[in-house]
This record gives structure tokens, sequence and C-alpha cells, in this order.
């Protein structure tokens, strides 16, 4: 007995093909609807084509404020992470995500009701000197992790120049 597939099978399976092709297409190409460079940014990179075409250096330190003390403490998060962990914090979504989970353990650990955390995130992208990634003004517990423009990453300003030295390791300063 030979059963062929009805019309409204064949035609469904071909949309979701269709579909799925149309997704694998497309999907890595999302970084386009972003302004600025998926290389500095990092908005739309993952899954993308372009993986593993850049190389980043930073130097990041957390402020943790509480509002109603005035209280601060400075984070450095190579304490916080493990070994393995330690090459996330040149990406803005892994430090937004660094500064909720600080959120978190500042209010259960030391009652601390609506911390406040404010990162310096000085990054080198592919040999430029530093510059700042983050709006070291912005809390980013007021901020949500969504697929929208993070509005607060900075634009990558500082122009490439191949460096002459190229051994030399390069120490990571924003400041002038």
């Amino acid at each position: 007995m030979d059963k062929k597939p009805s019309p409204l099978a064949r035609r469904s399976l071909l949309i979701f093909i269709g579909v799925w092709l149309a997704f694998q297409v497309l999907f890595p190409l999302r970084h386009l609807l972003y302004p600025g460079g998926v290389s500095w940014n990092e908005e739309g990179h993952r899954f993308a084509w372009q993986m593993k075409l850049r190389d980043k250096k930073a130097h990041v330190v957390f402020h943790v404020r509480d509002p109603a003390t005035g209280a601060e403490w400075h984070v450095d998060p190579r304490h916080a992470l493990a070994s393995h962990q330690r090459s996330f914090i040149g990406r803005p979504d892994m430090l937004l995500q660094l500064a909720h989970h600080f959120e978190e353990q500042w209010a259960t650990y030391w009652h601390v009701r609506d911390a406040e955390v404010r990162v310096y995130a000085c990054v080198s992208l592919n040999g430029r000197p530093g510059q700042l990634m983050i709006d070291p003004e912005r809390d980013l517990t007021k901020v949500e992790r969504n697929l929208g423009h993070a509005d607060w990453i900075l634009p990558l300003t500082t122009p490439f120049e191949r460096p002459t030295d190229r051994k030399r390791r390069r120490v990571i300063s924003c400041t002038g």
C-alpha cells in the first residue's frame, strides 16, 4: 500500500522548510539592524557569521552604591567570576547581567535595597587605545535586557591605527 502525503501536508512541509531556511540565513545578519559596529557593541554578534574577528581587552570596575546611606563599594569582577568566565568582561550584555547579579547579591547578603550599580569599563578593541564602553553614569540595574538597541553602550570613536610594536602588551587606560 503506497500512501502519498496529502497536498496540505506537502504544502505545510514546504512552508516549514522555507521558514527554517529563511531564519538560518537572516538571523546571522541581524547585526545589520543595530547602529554601530558589531565588534564593539556586540549587538547581534552571537550566532553571526563574523565570529572570532575581533580581540578585546578590558579593565572593568563595578561601583555599587546604597542610595539610602550613600555607602559605596568598588568591585573588581575578576574576584567575582570563575577563571573561565573572565573572558566575558569585554561583552556589554554580560556586564549588564553581572550588574543585575551584584544588585541581587547586595540585597541578599547586605540587605541593601535597590542598590545602584554603575560600571567603569575601559575596553581596547583590536589593539586600539582604551575607550569607555559603557556610560559610567548609567545605573545598570534600571536597564532591562532585551533585543533592542542598547543606548547605554557608548559608540566606538577611537579609529584603528596599526600599532608599531605589536608584541608589546598594551596597558588599557581611558584617562587621556
